[in-house]
C-alpha cells in the first residue's frame, strides 16, 4: 500500500515548519496550509488521505474543515491539534469525527505514532474487514436478516400484520420480539394509532392491572383521583404484553376477557368499558409446557396463540451476524463520528460465539467497542464476550434434543464464565450478557444456576 497523502493546516508557522520537516524525514507526501481558505482550495484540487488540522485558525475552524475532508473523502482520517486542550475541544474533536485529538507543544514522536496507528488501520481496511457498507444497501428497517429462517419471519410477519388476531410472538431475549411487535402494528390497519407496551415481568400484579385497566378514585391506597388504563387510551391501537408468561393466574383470567369480550373492568368498579384492542403477546418460555404444569391458563394460551412467530437465535443463523454488525457500525459511528470497521478475525470469532443474549448483546458488545476503539479498526481480542478460543459452533444436524441439551450447556457456562468475571455482581453480569437482570435469574433458575457457588 503507498503512503498516506496528508494535509497540514495551521496558522502558527513554527508548527507548519516542524510538520513539514518531520514529514519530509519520513517521506510522506504531503502539503501544508496556513489558512482555512487554502486549505479548502488544496481539497478541491487534490486527494489526501489524512488531515492534521490545529482547531482554532484565523479565518476557520478545525472542526469544519474535518467535515468537510469526510466530504470529499469519508474514508479520510483527520487529526486535530489545539494549544488550548480542554475535555469540551477533546469531545468536540472525537464526536465529530476525528481519529484522534493532540495537545500542543507536541513531541515529534508521539505525532508518527498517531500516523502509525491511521496507517496500520488503512492497511487492514485494504484487507478483508467490515464497514457499514452492507447497511447502506439494506432497506430501511430495524430486523435484519437474509437467512432462510428470518425470511419466513417475514412472510409470516406480512400475512399476520393484514388480520386483526391475537399473534405469539416466541424467542429467547434479546432475540428482538419487540421489534416483530411493531413491525406487525406498523403494517397493520391500526398503524395510525398507539403501539402500548407493557412488560409483564417488570410490574407487581396489582400496579400492572391498574396501568391496563385504570383504576377509580378510592380504589387502594393512593387513588386519589380515577384514572384511565393504557388499554382505554390506546383503543384502536396495538397492545404488546412483552413476557406474558410472567402474570399470574389471577391475572391472566382478567387479560382473557380483554381478548374475547372486548372489555374491560377499572380496578374498584363494578361497570365494564368497551375497548378497541388488537393483542400480540411474546415470551422466552415454553407455554406449553407452564400449561402442563398449571403455570399458564390453557384457554389464555388457545387464545393468544391463534398465530404463532417463532423467532430463531443468533447462534442458529450465523450468516445474518455480518448484516447485523454491519448495521450497528452504521448506527453507533453516526452515533460517535466515527467510521469504524471489524476486522476479519473479530468478524470470524463473533460467527463461531453462541451469543446467549442474541442480537441484544451483539448490539451492545459492538457499542462499547466502538466507544473504546481508538484505532478505526475493532480486533477479535476487544470483543471481551469471554467465549473460549476456538469454541465451535452447535452444528444444526445435531438432533433436536442434544442440540438443545449442548445449547442449554453451553449458555450456562458462558453465564458462570461471566458471573466470575464480575465477582457476581449479577447486575453488570446482566449489563454484559445484553439481557436484563430478571432474565438473568430466569435463566439461572433454568440453567440450574446457583449463584452462592458461582
Amino acid at each position: 500500500m503507498h503512503k498516506p497523502r496528508i494535509l497540514v493546516v495551521d496558522d502558527d508557522k513554527s508548527i507548519c515548519n516542524l510538520m513539514k520537516s518531520m514529514l519530509e524525514m519520513e517521506e510522506y507526501q504531503h502539503r501544508v496550509a496556513s489558512s482555512g481558505e487554502e486549505a479548502r482550495r488544496l481539497m478541491a484540487s487534490e486527494q489526501f488521505d489524512i488531515l492534521i488540522s490545529d482547531i482554532y485558525l484565523g479565518d476557520d475552524s478545525g472542526l469544519n474543515l474535518l467535515a468537510r475532508m469526510k466530504e470529499t473523502n469519508p474514508e479520510a482520517e483527520v487529526v486535530i491539534m489545539t494549544a488550548h486542550g480542554s475535555v469540551e475541544t477533546a469531545v468536540n474533536a472525537v464526536h465529530n469525527g476525528a481519529f484522534d485529538y493532540i495537545s500542543k507543544p507536541f513531541a515529534v514522536d508521539e505525532m508518527l505514532e498517531i500516523l502509525q496507528r491511521i496507517e496500520e488501520k488503512f492497511q487492514i481496511v485494504d484487507s478483508t474487514s467490515v464497514g457499514a457498507e452492507l447497511a447502506d444497501e439494506m432497506p430501511n428497517t430495524k430486523i435484519i436478516g437474509t437467512s432462510p429462517r428470518m425470511v419466513d419471519v417475514y412472510k409470516k410477519l406480512a400475512r399476520v400484520a393484514a388480520i386483526d388476531s391475537p399473534v405469539l410472538i416466541l424467542g429467547e431475549s434479546g432475540s428482538g420480539k419487540e421489534m416483530v411487535a411493531r413491525e406487525i402494528h406498523i403494517n397493520s390497519k391500526r398503524s395510525a394509532s398507539e403501539f402500548v407496551v407493557i412488560n409483564c415481568g417488570a410490574l407487581p400484579e396489582t400496579l400492572l392491572e391498574a396501568e391496563l385497566f385504570g383504576h377509580e378514585k378510592g380504589a387502594f391506597t393512593g387513588a386519589n383521583t380515577a384514572r384511565k388504563g393504557l388499554l382505554e387510551s390506546a383503543t384502536g391501537g396495538t397492545l404488546f404484553l412483552d413476557e406474558v408468561s410472567e402474570t399470574s393466574l389471577s391475572f391472566q383470567v382478567k387479560l382473557l376477557r380483554v381478548i374475547q369480550e372486548h372489555e374491560i373492568r377499572r380496578v374498584g368498579s363494578n361497570e365494564t368499558t368497551q375497548v378497541d384492542i388488537r393483542v400480540v403477546a411474546a415470551t422466552n418460555r415454553d407455554l406449553r409446557e407452564m400449561v402442563r404444569n398449571n403455570q399458564f391458563r390453557e384457554d389464555l394460551f388457545h387464545r393468544l396463540n391463534v398465530f404463532t412467530i417463532a423467532l430463531p437465535a443468533l447462534r442458529d443463523r450465523p450468516t445474518d451476524i455480518p448484516l447485523l454488525a454491519s448495521y450497528y457500525l452504521k448506527l453507533f459511528n453516526e452515533k460517535y463520528g466515527k467510521t469504524t470497521r471489524l476486522a476479519a478475525d473479530a468478524m470470524e470469532a463473533m460467527k463461531r460465539y453462541a451469543w446467549p443474549g442474541n442480537v441484544r448483546e451483539l448490539k451492545n458488545l459492538l457499542e462499547r467497542c466502538i466507544t473504546f476503539n481508538d484505532t478505526g479498526v475493532i480486533g477479535a481480542s476487544e470483543l471481551e464476550f469471554g467465549e473460549p478460543e476456538g469454541e465451535e459452533p452447535v452444528t444444526v444436524a445435531a438432533p433436536p434434543s442434544t442440540a438443545a441439551a449442548s445449547l442449554d450447556e453451553m449458555e450456562k457456562q458462558h453465564i458462570i464464565r461471566v458471573l466470575r468475571q464480575t465477582g457476581g455482581n449479577k447486575k453488570k453480569a446482566a449489563e454484559i450478557l445484553g439481557i436484563e437482570r430478571r432474565t438473568l435469574y430466569n435463566k439461572a433458575k433454568r440453567l440450574g444456576i446457583d449463584f452462592s457457588s458461582v
